[in-house]
């Protein structure tokens, strides 16, 4: 886990999770006044970012016990956080549209690269720096959805071409994972 995600976790339990305030703008200004201390426009999406999926994460869990889907508060007060925060990404110049991974594609994109990473247990066993460092490669994308899907797709192409020809894994191997993840990749593949 890097500082970012930490400061985000920490921000989250402040600001939303445990806050004694009950404005959902109140809370997103809070943690809007907590980006003055990143210098990186790339940290402050991250961190907003972390902060809508940890949002996502608690209003999934909340709408699997709610009784009243239609006229329940916690989920209006959800819904209107994840609101603002998207909003503060819009101000940082990140497009909120189509793009932009769902919390449930993203859970979906990791059991792919899972799924790729138990194919590479086969290397793991005679050559652990090539099990290593495609290991370090697939958590690293699994931080960056953030990127949106185009940018992500692109990036995870160009890891599999980059490891094909410096010959960490074979042609064979890369159309497996191409073929993985195919219906994300849609037209780079064509």
């Amino acid at each position: 886990m890097d500082i970012i995600e930490k400061l985000a976790k920490k921000s989250f339990q402040d600001n939303i999770e445990y806050s004694d305030s009950n404005n959902s703008r109140d809370k997103v200004n809070n943690i809007k006044y907590l980006l003055y201390d990143f210098n990186s426009e790339l940290d402050k999406i991250k961190f907003l970012n972390f902060h809508i999926d940890l949002t996502n994460e608690k209003y999934k869990e909340h709408l699997e016990v709610c009784n009243d889907l239609e006229n329940c508060s916690i989920n209006e007060e959800y819904e209107t956080l994840i609101f603002y925060l998207q909003e503060s990404l819009k101000e940082l110049g990140v497009k909120m549209n189509d793009d932009t991974f769902t919390f449930e594609e993203k859970e979906v994109k990791d059991s792919q690269l899972e799924e790729i990473l138990k194919q590479f247990e086969e290397v793991k066993l005679g050559n652990q720096i090539i099990y290593d460092d495609i290991l370090k490669e697939i958590n690293e994308l699994k931080e960056l959805y953030f990127l949106g899907k185009k940018n992500w797709t692109q990036l995870l192409a160009g890891k599999i071409v980059e490891m094909t020809a410096g010959g960490i894994i074979s042609e064979t191997v890369s159309k497996d994972i191409l073929c993985l993840v195919k219906p994300t990749l849609g037209n780079l593949l064509k």
